[in-house]
């Protein structure tokens, strides 16, 4: 459990404490595969879980809960910041979609060269982007709004600064560009500086295509654990018990964490 923010904490790029937004799934890398290191089918990956025609439970779990829970967070007035750094689970941009006004800048980062090809798509506008119109109109259903989000994606495409590869096995994870000099990635992330994370308890495994991805099995007093010892304190926590078949992807619930930096700690 202790990488799970050593390897997730990033940083906000100014002196204004900023936001980290993540889908993330810890791996074992002992049984099935691990997303980080080993290349999801952003496609299968689209079409399983994020596609407008997938299972309303299914959708209701991978789109709208976590729209949901970042907009309640947003609402508390504690989201605020220069840049918004992103990192999540393939090329999926729906996750900021009520958050990104909080701030000037968003960088995102993506984990394999194919997740940022797909972003760089939908960045470009290109025809064989993902379609996001499902989640441009939860978004402005959750801001009481009575059109269908139109201009959410083009004024998002506006103030992402960039679209990076990490590989946390480097010492700098976004090499050659430089978010910030570190040591190792958790003092990057500055005291003031707030986490959000979209994860799942008693996980077990997601599939993607035939192959199954390993999800950390934690519970709530892990996760309050790891945090503090991190530095990290908890000012928010929604959880819903998951619906979906355990056939497709097998977890006890999904939450949203949000955290802010209140201590350094000792990286090692």
């Amino acid at each position: 459990m202790s990488k799970l923010i050593d390897i997730y904490s990033l940083l906000p790029l100014s002196n204004n404490p900023g936001i980290v937004t993540l889908h993330h799934i810890e791996m074992d890398p002992s049984t099935c595969k691990n997303y980080q290191t080993d290349d999801i089918m952003a496609d299968q990956l689209y079409a399983t879980y994020f596609s407008p025609t997938v299972d309303k439970n299914l959708l209701n779990e991978a789109i709208t809960f976590p729209m949901t829970a970042i907009h309640n967070y947003c609402k508390t007035g504690l989201v605020k910041g220069e840049v918004l750094v992103d990192l999540s689970m393939g090329a999926t941009p729906f996750q900021l979609f009520n958050i990104y006004k909080c701030f000037k800048k968003v960088i995102i980062l993506e984990t394999n060269d194919g997740c940022v090809d797909d972003s760089d798509k939908w960045l470009n506008k290109d025809p064989g982007a993902y379609y996001w119109g499902h989640a441009t109109k939860i978004a402005a259903k959750l801001e009481g709004k009575s059109d269908n989000g139109e201009g959410i994606e083009d004024d998002l495409r506006s103030r992402v600064e960039q679209v990076l590869r990490c590989n946390f096995n480097k010492e700098n994870p976004t090499d050659p560009f430089i978010l910030q000099k570190a040591d190792c990635v958790i003092s990057l992330y500055i005291t003031g500086g707030r986490l959000i994370m979209i994860d799942t308890f008693d996980g077990v495994y997601f599939t993607v295509g035939e192959h199954k991805f390993n999800i950390a099995n934690m519970n709530e007093k892990d996760l309050r654990q790891v945090m503090g010892d991190k530095g990290l304190s908890i000012d928010y926590l929604e959880v819903m018990d998951s619906k979906i078949p355990n056939d497709v992807a097998h977890y006890g619930q999904i939450f949203c964490v949000g955290a802010v930096k209140t201590k350094e700690v000792d990286a090692n």
